[in-house]
């Protein structure tokens, strides 16, 4: 009974994945917000597990997020913790990546991009 049910969670979890799509936009971060390991951010139905929120001017109505813990992506996350913090303190544009669950306004962040004066990237 027990292999059953792991093998099932492990359907659902790859079910997941799959229907989650990669989307980018660029903007002025409007908010960031740094909080405890496992508070979690947004209400019970649309909430992500993430230490690093943040808003973006392009997308006022989404909120994005990642974690900031001692795990395999630490020092990338610090790094893009660092973007995001120069980028905000200095009113310059960034892009973000981020996963979209159909339904939910909050998401995964995974990457950060900065944007050169002219709009570069």
């Amino acid at each position: 009974m027990k292999k059953i049910t792991i093998f099932l969670l492990l359907v659902v979890g790859m079910a997941l994945k799959i229907n989650a799509q990669i989307e980018a936009t660029t903007g002025k971060i409007t908010m960031l917000r740094v909080h405890d390991v496992g508070t979690a951010f947004g209400p019970p139905n649309n909430q992500i597990d993430a230490e690093v929120i943040v808003k973006i001017s392009s997308k006022p109505n989404n909120a994005f997020g990642f974690k900031l813990r001692r795990d395999n992506n630490e020092l990338t996350h610090k790094a893009m913790y660092e973007l995001i913090r120069e980028a905000f303190l200095n009113n310059r544009d960034v892009k973000i990546e981020y996963q979209v669950v159909p339904g939910k306004t909050n998401f995964i962040l995974f990457r950060v991009i900065t944007v050169g004066p002219e709009g570069t990237m």
